[in-house]
């Protein structure tokens, strides 16, 4: 939508200026004005915009060339989230990316809960704080290195061609290359739920673990949480089978 926008725009700006240049009562230009300059302007003038017609469209309707997600170019869960909502349009992917973008606002507040509830139970710096706090860190980094693996799945999805396997009984391609093709586009669909599951285990993890700490009396308690620590760190450490 946002593309088209601009078009409309950029194409309103061309014409704006076509009739400011050329309109009588305003610049007037035509090639055959008695001023050579003014007769050169004109022409001038109709190249550039005519160029600038070709290059607005020619540039805004080409598709996008499409370039893996990178780890550094998902820097906080803001950022992620940008890149899921790309494909908020689209007929296949829209639903799933949508889960996975609300998915890290949730992940967001209950990091942030847990954080605050950290600083009340452990003073900043210990090994108690250390060990708890970098579960956490590491949690909200496994969930942006979800959505990167999402993001390059996303990518790999051709929506034109799905559409087109799904009635391929009708074409003169053999139907059991089609259906492999449609298993192979089951199989990405598969890993993108894969990881959403993954990103809301670590997010019910997370929601015990700040129930868990807040109701401990005191830090020695919290030692009992060792066992929901490591299972997150498991969880954190599925994140790899997706890369």
């Amino acid at each position: 939508m946002k593309k088209y926008l601009k078009l409309i725009a950029a194409n309103l700006c061309i014409v704006i200026t076509a009739v400011v240049l050329y309109s009588p009562g305003l610049l007037c230009l035509r090639p055959g004005d008695e001023s050579i300059f003014r007769a050169g302007m004109s022409i001038i003038a109709a190249l550039a915009l005519i160029a600038a017609f070709f290059a607005v469209n020619l540039c805004l309707l080409k598709e996008p060339s499409q370039k893996p997600v990178l780890a550094e170019d998902v820097l906080d869960l803001d950022n992620a989230k940008d890149i899921l909502r790309e494909y908020g349009s689209s007929r296949y992917l829209k639903s799933m990316a949508n889960t996975a973008s609300e998915q890290l606002d949730r992940i967001l507040k209950s990091r942030q809960r847990l954080s605050g509830i950290l600083e009340q139970k452990f003073t900043k710096g210990t090994m108690s704080w250390d060990k708890f706090n970098h579960v956490v860190l590491s949690a909200e980094a496994s969930a942006l290195q979800n959505v990167v693996s999402m993001a390059n799945r996303m990518q790999l999805f051709d929506e034109k061609e799905y559409t087109r396997l799904q009635h391929y009984r009708e074409d003169n391609i053999p139907d059991d290359i089609q259906e492999q093709q449609l298993l192979l586009y089951q199989k990405n669909f598969d890993d993108i739920k894969s990881m959403i599951a993954l990103n809301e285990n670590i997010l019910l993890k997370l929601n015990t673990l700040t129930m868990e700490v807040s109701s401990a009396s005191n830090e020695k308690n919290t030692d009992l949480n060792d066992d929901l620590l490591k299972e997150i760190e498991k969880l954190i450490g599925e994140t790899k089978y997706y890369q």
